[in-house]
């Protein structure tokens, strides 16, 4: 499938893209639990957004945080999209949800379960602030 979007267009294997994460591993991390806790609900034009290249808000493969007072700022959240970049004539594309969000389309990312041959590019999405809603069982 074909999508175009902001000055990008780029080749889409849904299908791929869905199974790929069907058996990607979802980080345990306080900061990860909390963003899964809180992004489908803060951030539905960010979800349909990525829902329309196969991918779940709600299972990032990477993610960059630091804890700030009684929040957690997501330095970065990256998703594989299993596919290609076939025209760019742009950075980003800028989504307010909430939040003013940029997602920055790149094959730069190597992706956790990533194979010799596959074709991918990455969405990594940029400005997003949670409070901490999980708490340390510990």
């Amino acid at each position: 499938m074909i999508i175009e979007k902001n000055g990008y267009k780029l080749e889409v294997n849904l299908e791929a893209t869905k199974n790929y994460y069907k058996s990607n591993e979802v980080c345990d991390c306080l900061a990860c639990q909390n963003f899964s806790a809180q992004a489908a609900e803060k951030f539905p034009k960010l979800a349909d957004f990525l829902d329309a290249f196969g991918v779940n808000i709600l299972r990032p493969d990477s993610v960059g945080w630091i804890e700030t007072d009684n929040e957690v700022e997501y330095i970065d959240i990256t998703y594989t999209v299993c596919g290609e970049i076939l025209a760019s004539d742009g950075l980003e594309v800028d989504i307010y949800d909430s939040l003013f969000l940029s997602v920055f389309v790149d094959d730069e990312y190597v992706p956790n379960n990533h194979k010799e041959g596959e074709k991918w590019f990455s969405l990594t999405v940029f400005n997003v602030k949670l409070p901490w809603v999980v708490q340390d069982e510990e």
